[in-house]
């Protein structure tokens, strides 16, 4: 309290004019209409800013609640949209088997850890066993495809992203089909190669490649990129440069493809082709 005083003891003349400032600027104000007006605009203006920028900051420091929101609200349609197809294609061939599920499920999860700038960059996933990850499962943005996991703990999963060397995926051109191996060279992550498409096939900078579905992780048609250029490599194959849909830069969250036929499958293929 001593301090205080002191304080104002020591400063008292500067206090007693900025009491006189504010007095004087407000009798001004109340007895003027032309002053009033015009502080009453600014003072808006100057609020409204204030407001603004509080409001700003406070949404600022919300958007990772608001990410982790819409990522989880994201999940959540993509599994309706499967039961709905898969009720529809139910009716549509006149039954409706009741203990059937969808082929596809998605699981979220967020990126913890991950390299760019490696030939055999890795993501790590905060989600593991316990969540109902599985190896070989594909690794999804709302972008495009990420990858495929390779590893998993109990609540952890190492993805293969499509940005490392012994990364490949089976990958077409989404206007006529034509389909070949996405493979990428260990040298600018923004970009692949799609390679074994025919000499003969169109293909304009532009056009969009996706996945083929010939494969039991990836869904098919889900976006993998854009044709960037096209190289004659031999007499029978071009070679494609694909500028990936996926930034590995700025991945945060992602969905994980859980198919659920995928046993069923690879069981009857083992049966039946093998060698």
């Amino acid at each position: 309290m001593k301090e205080i005083i002191k304080l104002i003891l020591k400063y008292h003349f500067t206090i007693i004019f900025i009491l006189l400032e504010i007095v004087s600027f407000s009798l001004i104000i109340r007895h003027n209409e032309y002053q009033r007006a015009i502080f009453s605009e600014n003072a808006s203006t100057l609020f409204g800013n204030v407001s603004s920028t509080i409001t700003s900051i406070k949404d600022y420091f919300r958007l990772k609640e608001m990410n982790e929101s819409l990522a989880n609200e994201n999940i959540l349609l993509k599994n309706r949209l499967e039961e709905y197809e898969l009720l529809r294609d139910t009716i549509i061939h006149g039954t409706v088997v009741q203990d059937s599920i969808p082929v596809y499920e998605y699981i979220g999860a967020k990126q913890v850890n991950a390299t760019y700038n490696r030939t055999k960059n890795y993501i790590t996933l905060n989600r593991g066993r316990k969540n109902g990850l599985q190896k070989e499962m594909a690794v999804c943005t709302p972008e495009g495809i990420v990858g495929l996991i390779q590893d998993l703990s109990d609540h952890f999963a190492v993805v293969i992203p499509l940005i490392n060397v012994d990364s490949r995926i089976s990958a077409k051109i989404k206007k006529n089909n034509y389909y070949g191996s996405l493979q990428w060279d260990g040298n600018d992550y923004a970009y692949s190669y799609l390679n074994d498409i025919p000499y003969h096939v169109e293909v304009n900078a532009g056009d969009t490649i996706v996945t083929s579905g010939l494969s039991k992780i990836f869904p098919e048609g889900i976006v993998v990129g854009y044709v960037e250029s096209v190289d004659k490599e031999t007499a029978n194959f071009l070679k494609i440069k694909v500028k990936l849909a996926v930034d590995f830069k700025r991945i945060n969250h992602v969905y994980v493809v859980l198919n659920n036929k995928k046993n069923e499958q690879t069981s009857l293929e083992a049966i039946n082709y093998h060698e």
